[in-house]
């Protein structure tokens, strides 16, 4: 099973990479830290109150920079709706995760976490840029690794990725360049 996931998770980073090589968006990669405060960013004292993590009782224990598309789907009524995330998450400049549709997050390590009942905070500019949101994070049972023990998932930051404007013909799918830091926190 081990080798399994290893294989799919590599056939992701080489689908990730080649949209992220195709936006051109990996070559101002801030660097990230894993397993510590984060060093890009906005510090979460500072962030909109339903957002925050509880630092008396959670610690960040890694913080990427995703690099991605938002994908959205033209709906019969001509709208755009949201389908997923596609995004490869970078420390120092390498890949070192993916997030997906679900959403989730999976580590090259074999740790896997998915999110879920997010808040939202709306960006400093909402017009350009898609919600800052927290997560509760479900990780999967007996791994280790960066995602092993995630509580919450915060995207910070963002850059990009809103709903595209005006009406559209089904079908038709869009995919729009964003950016996010996102930072993983576990029980202290």
């Amino acid at each position: 099973m081990k080798r399994r996931l290893v294989a799919s998770l590599a056939a992701i980073v080489a689908a990730t990479a080649t949209i992220l090589t195709a936006s051109g968006a990996a070559a101002a990669t801030p660097d990230v830290t894993t397993a510590g405060a984060p060093d890009v960013g906005t510090a979460n004292a500072k962030l909109p109150a339903a957002i925050q993590v509880d630092e008396t009782q959670n610690k960040v224990v890694a913080s990427f920079v995703g690099i991605g598309k938002q994908v959205y789907d033209c709906n019969s009524g001509g709208t755009f709706t949201f389908r997923e995330p596609v995004a490869g998450l970078l420390s120092r400049g390498v890949q070192a995760a993916i997030h997906g549709k679900g959403p989730f997050w999976a580590s090259l390590d074999g740790s896997h976490v998915d999110g879920s009942g997010a808040i939202p905070a709306p960006s400093p500019d909402p017009t350009k840029n898609i919600p800052w949101l927290k997560l509760t994070g479900t990780s999967t049972p007996n791994t280790t690794g960066v995602f092993s023990n995630v509580a919450f998932i915060q995207r910070l930051d963002t850059r990009g990725g809103v709903t595209p404007a005006g009406p559209c013909t089904a079908p038709k799918t869009v995919a729009v360049d964003y950016t996010a830091n996102y930072v993983f926190w576990a029980r202290k």
